[in-house]
């Protein structure tokens, strides 16, 4: 199912996923741009996107995938029901353009952490907390993904073309980072996939019970020490590296 992203509230036919607005701004010099080049209008368009996704972020979270509604979601985010099928044919559509756009988010993530260490105890470390502090900023996104509807894989293969090719960039960016290691003898010659699932399982499955029993903000980073500990330990590292 295509998504793509949210545009104008005057669209005036179904979509697939979301419909393109078919104005969109020229690259050409125009007085109506500000100082980073984008048109007052597109720039309005995307407040609009973001702010509609963090109130579907949160009606999925508080109602659970079943529960919500696209009615009430338009409500709160001040559509009628009627323009927001216009952008999303429903809510499996919206749901995916929510993982779509916080996995950008994560994978900017992932990037900024392999560039921040030299080492790759360094590079853990910071994985570690700017994943914490993901879950903490979008605490109902990581709600909405422990209640999602049971047929929808959100942890196995990506159900649209933007997920796969995000997940694949993931792949490829933690790939480089544990081939980079073991070339530093840093890490013993193995699958660098075996040592994603390690970070990602030990992550993910701190997260999940945070989330299950509705922890607050030091329940999260409680054991945060020991999150880093155990990494290390599973991948062979020293505590000092």
């Amino acid at each position: 199912m295509a998504v793509t992203p949210l545009h104008e509230s005057d669209a005036s036919s179904p979509s697939h996923g979301a419909q393109s607005s078919g104005d969109s701004p020229s690259r050409g010099d125009s007085p109506g741009r500000g100082a980073d080049g984008v048109e007052p209008r597109a720039r309005a368009r995307a407040a609009r996107r973001i702010a509609l996704l963090e109130t579907a972020e949160q009606v999925f979270a508080e109602r659970g995938f079943t529960g919500a509604t696209m009615a009430e979601i338009a409500s709160r985010a001040g559509y009628s029901a009627g323009n927001l099928y216009n952008v999303f044919e429903g809510k499996d559509a919206l749901f995916e353009e929510i993982l779509a756009t916080r996995g950008d988010e994560v994978l900017e993530l992932v990037r900024e952490a392999i560039r921040s260490g030299e080492t790759l105890g360094q590079i853990v470390d910071a994985y570690i907390d700017a994943t914490l502090k993901l879950v903490e900023k979008y605490r109902g996104f990581f709600v909405l993904l422990s209640q999602a509807a049971p047929d929808f894989d959100w942890h196995g293969e990506p159900s649209n073309a933007r997920g796969v090719h995000l997940r694949k960039q993931l792949d490829d960016s933690l790939d480089e980072l544990f081939l980079d290691a073991m070339d530093r003898d840093e890490l013993p010659r193995g699958d660098p996939r075996a040592y994603a699932c390690l970070l990602h399982g030990t992550l993910n499955s701190h997260i999940s019970y945070w989330v299950r029993n509705k922890g607050d903000r030091d329940d999260l980073w409680g054991s945060a020490s020991d999150l880093r500990m155990l990494l290390r330990r599973g991948m062979g590292l020293s505590a000092e590296a």
